[in-house]
């Protein structure tokens, strides 16, 4: 919320036992160009809002174990993403590269820079020493980025965090994910579910 607020660069590392995501923070939608795609950060995947998740959970919900080299691969990798994004001439508003472009071109000419292409995504699969570039885009109900979000921030500071830190309703019902989560209820009481008795399994 608060890189996005400040036009600041935000990169993140995510890890699983085998698995890593690395990833840069899109700009907030105001202050992306006008032929610009808008990429999203690492909450616009999700249609839930960020909870409690250390409070009454077991130690293997509280962490991930890993393999031995994934956290300094996604560090690393993370770092060269970094480099590579403050080498671009658009900065933060970097254009991500499209998943059928050439992975082996990587000039400015490109929209790359100088140090080669700027991923938005970098999703790495440790079982098969494969690395895939991913474009995400942003998601106007987004919980971390999300111009409503980011305007009642600006508007209420660190009042504004405080009640998302302890109310976990208050950013679904800002942003409109609560209403959402209610059509998708709705939806589903609506559908004529067909079952059968004494029917075979398949």
């Amino acid at each position: 919320v608060i890189g996005a607020a400040k036009g600041k660069i935000v990169i993140n590392a995510a890890l699983g036992f085998d698995t890593y995501l690395v990833m840069r923070h899109g700009a907030r939608a105001s202050a992306v160009p006008c032929n610009g795609a808008r990429l999203g950060c690492y909450y616009c995947n999700d249609i839930v809002a960020p909870s409690d998740s250390l409070t009454d959970r077991t130690l293997d919900q509280m962490c991930t174990v890993t393999r031995p080299g994934l956290a300094p691969i996604a560090a690393s990798t993370a770092v060269e993403l970094l480099a590579s994004l403050l080498q671009h001439p658009e900065g933060l508003h970097a254009p991500a590269p499209q998943a059928n472009q050439n992975s082996a071109s990587h000039s400015e000419e490109d929209g790359g820079s100088v140090l080669g292409v700027v991923p938005h995504q970098l999703r790495g699969f440790l079982a098969q020493f494969r690395n895939v570039p991913i474009v995400g885009a942003a998601y106007d109900r987004c919980t971390g980025c999300s111009e409503i979000v980011l305007r009642e921030y600006e508007k209420a500071g660190f009042e504004m965090m405080l009640k998302a830190f302890n109310d976990t309703k208050y950013l679904p019902k800002l942003t409109g994910l609560d209403a959402l989560y209610n059509e998708g209820e709705e939806a589903l009481e609506k559908i004529d579910w067909d079952e059968e008795d004494g029917g075979e399994d398949f």
